[in-house]
């Protein structure tokens, strides 16, 4: 069989390749590889070494700060004792940082007068001006951990400065702008909302939640505001804190929310109403399962009607064991099972 055009110009290009060119290439590529070995062994020994002064750094200032926490000045105090030896090792920019580290560690694990005293070292020290400057770099991991530091430190005189990353280009920077702020403030921290640009994460949105858990709606005006709110992510945030706190107080708001034209609005309307059983609650998702056409909806709607139902809904559920479609006739079953258990 004649070989093929390729093949022949293959077998000429090789043939044209001296053995010299040949080990030179051989050569330049070895060497290429030793030196990627070597360049990961150097930064592997270089972690290692840091790692090593990070415990070290952590051995000396050990006792200090055990007793920096337990310490309880008086009205009079005005900065706290700092042994010259630890004064040496904090000119060292990475003990700098290793103390902020376990500083914030150390602030999440207490309250009362030691994390106050963590607050006021954390000041006295300067370390708040590492935090201010790491707002300044240009790297947005760099930035998220000085917005963090300014939040965990209780620094309120920084929050305008955390304010203007709230719609920040890089999704975690804006996030822990927008975290820190309700941090701080806790509700009247959500006035970012009237400058949102960018909608919220379902997980920043459980991180919100998680921040107000055991704080009580403190504005109606506030809330009504944001159901109003161009932003879907904004009203369907605002839902999830109605059926979180089981506020029944917002249910005709709540009902007018079915109304609008985002599924995810509509969705999470139906969720809510699930959190605030009542008899127009019941009498609403009845209707609303009546007109829906989605599906997935409609399932929502009858999960709901279940937690806000009562004997008075048997009828519709054994109505429903004669539909057609077996995921809703499934459904039912399992609601009349519920309800008469």
């Amino acid at each position: 069989m004649a070989l093929s055009t390729f093949t022949l110009l293959l077998l000429n290009s090789v043939t044209l390749i001296s053995p010299t060119i040949f080990y030179v290439a051989v050569g330049i590529f070895t060497g290429v590889i030793l030196i990627l070995i070597i360049c990961m062994v150097g930064i592997l020994i270089q972690k290692n070494r840091i790692a090593i002064r990070r415990k070290n750094i952590q051995a000396q200032m050990k006792d200090w700060l055990v007793g920096i926490i337990l310490e309880e000045p008086d009205e009079t105090h005005q900065s706290f004792l700092v042994p010259e030896s630890i004064q040496i090792l904090l000119k060292q920019d990475l003990a700098k940082e290793e103390l902020l580290h376990e500083l914030k560690l150390l602030k999440k694990g207490v309250s009362g007068q030691p994390e106050k005293n963590i607050e006021m070292l954390y000041r006295q020290l300067g370390l708040n001006k590492i935090s201010v400057a790491r707002l300044r770099n240009r790297q947005w991991n760099t930035i998220a951990k000085g917005i963090q530091d300014l939040a965990i430190m209780n620094q309120l005189d920084t929050e305008q400065e955390i304010f203007s990353f709230i719609n920040h280009q890089h999704p975690i920077v804006r996030m822990e702008a927008q975290i820190a702020l309700v941090f701080l403030h806790q509700y009247q921290g959500l006035s970012f909302f009237e400058n949102l640009l960018y909608p919220l994460t379902e997980w920043h949105q459980i991180k919100l939640l998680e921040l107000l858990a055991n704080h009580p709606i403190h504005s109606e005006e506030d809330v009504c505001r944001w159901l109003q709110s161009p932003n879907a992510s904004v009203v369907q945030f605002a839902l999830k804190l109605i059926g979180a706190q089981h506020a029944g107080n917002f249910l005709n708001e709540v009902i007018a929310c079915l109304s609008r034209p985002e599924e995810i609005i509509r969705r999470q309307a139906i969720a809510c109403l699930g959190e605030i059983p009542s008899t127009l609650a019941a009498t609403t998702l009845l209707q609303l399962f009546a007109q829906e056409t989605n599906k997935n909806l409609q399932m929502a709607i009858l999960s709901e009607i279940v937690k806000t139902g009562t004997d008075n809904e048997l009828t519709f559920f054994q109505q429903l064991q004669e539909t057609t479609d077996p995921d809703i006739r499934l459904l039912a079953n399992k609601a009349l099972l519920q309800l008469l258990n």
